[in-house]
């Protein structure tokens, strides 16, 4: 798996930061700027087929996973999308416009800037806002330079945004800035632990009101000690399943 998110996710969960999960990466093509793109941006003379793409992982891939592997896909309570580049700009799109399919979107790295930045000024302004109750989670992050700065402005505009339309930062929103970080496929492994333990904490449902202080106490001890914890008998439950695409 791209980045390396293999051997993050066995560090994690053996540590008990996160819950047991499936991550379904999915392949890009020639035509992923068009993929991975909701509308069509004329100065790129590309893009739009963006809806598209997410009716196919709807109508396809969940189809796939739930015959071929051990896990059912059944509601958006188990289910987030994360993508890092054009990748993060469509996982922030099909989280704001689907989060009836989605409980979680990771945007590492989004390009914000396509399309004039119609994000900003057309989907957070003209699409119904996604309750604010902690039923969908955003995680966005950017680094601070490189090319373009990694669009770090464009980030804090768009997480700006959406704080303004009532969601909290460290509860419902998640924003981290990968300092020194650009826009390449080692900055966005390096810090992939930090998204999907924002997203994939255990007993999900209690931490979302209670996310700040403990998501600090978890990547703290992870991050600085790294004991392991006992492990406990727990039920048998659905695992939680994230689809990413890991495109630049």
């Amino acid at each position: 798996v791209a980045w390396d998110c293999q051997t993050t996710i066995n560090i994690l969960v053996n540590q008990g930061v996160i819950d047991e999960l499936v991550i379904v990466g999915i392949d890009n093509t020639p035509n992923r700027t068009d993929e991975l793109t909701y509308s069509y941006d004329p100065s790129e003379k590309a893009g739009g087929k963006g809806v598209l793409y997410l009716d196919f992982i709807e109508d396809v891939v969940f189809e796939v996973v739930n015959s071929y592997f051990r896990v059912e896909i059944t509601s958006a309570s188990n289910l987030g999308i994360l993508g890092s580049s054009l990748g993060g700009l469509i996982s922030c799109y099909a989280g704001w416009t689907r989060s009836y399919t989605y409980s979680k979107a990771g945007c590492m790295s989004s390009s914000f800037w396509w399309n004039n930045q119609d994000f900003t000024n057309n989907i957070l302004v003209n699409y119904p806002t996604p309750a604010t109750d902690g039923s969908i989670l955003f995680y966005l992050d950017s680094g601070n330079a490189g090319i373009d700065n990694d669009d770090v402005t464009q980030t804090i505009t768009v997480r700006n945004h959406i704080e303004k339309l009532g969601f909290e930062i460290n509860e419902t929103i998640f924003y981290y800035l990968d300092k020194g970080g650009q826009h390449s496929e080692y900055y966005w492994g390096r810090r992939f632990y930090i998204p999907i333990s924002y997203l994939s904490p255990p007993q999900l449902t209690d931490l979302i009101f209670w996310g700040k202080n403990i998501l600090r106490y978890l990547l703290l001890n992870y991050l600085l000690n790294g004991k392991k914890k006992k492990k406990k008998k727990k039920k048998k439950k659905k695992k939680k399943v994230l689809c990413v695409d890991t495109t630049a």
